[in-house]
């Protein structure tokens, strides 16, 4: 099995960052996605440099986390008037029987992640490897990135799990609530016993999406998807998952090792 193994989130805060850095060095983490609208964005992408010549670097588009790119007298219906975008939460309670569970406003949200990506490119010199949707979606947050995807011509990760040679994990190891629920997550397990069916599947193609990384006060502040990250970091960097792929003849490969086939056009 060819295996994407990709933790979201670069960017999201400096702690998260090291942390995935720490999965890429020591661990199986081979494709991670960046914030670009973050504060700290230049500084963490300086970071990661060394190593992009061997992971897939893509975007994590995103329009509940931080502040955004263009501001509110761009984008108004997508943040408050500070420049920080409605959090996953508040946007949830826009979504009403009234507007079809969908409030956002497709042009705002077209340029706001348009921006996005074009931040990426003054970041990092380059377009990103693949795009891939943060947290909050709706039906138009998820028309809005295929068609991103499709005019940069870059893999988009939702749609890339309707190959018929790809088998997502799947996100069943989480304990989402709070911290003591959180740190019950167990990707370690859910590799190893193969609760995924990553390797029952008999697929070629395997597409692993976890959230590693150290956590700081910055990222309480920002989401509730908190500690667990510690344990996926944990989980991706043991000598038992390490064996796991060794013995199961698993490559892990990037997104820049997919074919034409799986670009969106």
């Amino acid at each position: 099995m060819k295996l994407l193994a990709q933790s979201d989130d670069y960017g999201i805060t400096r702690a998260v960052s090291c942390g995935i850095l720490h999965g890429i060095e020591r661990g199986i983490v081979r494709n991670t996605g960046l914030f670009s609208n973050m504060p700290w964005s230049a500084e963490c992408v300086e970071m990661i440099r060394p190593h992009l010549d061997q992971i897939g670097f893509g975007i994590d588009l995103n329009a509940s986390t931080g502040p955004s790119v263009l501001g509110y007298d761009q984008v108004p219906k997508l943040c408050h008037e500070d420049g920080s975008f409605f959090t996953s939460r508040e946007n949830r309670a826009l979504d009403t029987e009234e507007n079809g569970f969908d409030h956002v406003d497709r042009d705002q949200l077209y340029a706001e992640f348009d921006a996005q990506i074009h931040r990426f490119v003054e970041l990092v010199g380059k377009l990103p490897d693949y795009v891939h949707n943060h947290a909050y979606g709706t039906d138009t947050t998820l028309e809005v990135s295929r068609e991103l995807a499709a005019k940069y011509e870059r893999p988009w990760t939702t749609g890339i799990q309707e190959h018929a040679e790809l088998k997502s994990a799947g996100m069943g190891w989480y304990g989402f609530g709070p911290a003591e629920e959180q740190l019950t997550s167990d990707l370690e397990a859910w590799l190893i016993d193969d609760k995924g069916e990553l390797l029952a599947s008999g697929r070629e193609y395997g597409y692993l999406v976890c959230h590693c990384g150290y956590v700081d006060a910055d990222l309480f502040a920002l989401s509730s998807f908190n500690v667990c990250r510690v344990k996926d970091l944990e989980a991706l960097c043991s000598p038992r998952v390490r064996q796991w792929v060794d013995d199961n003849g698993i490559e892990l490969i990037t997104f820049r090792d997919l074919g034409r086939e799986w670009t969106e056009r």
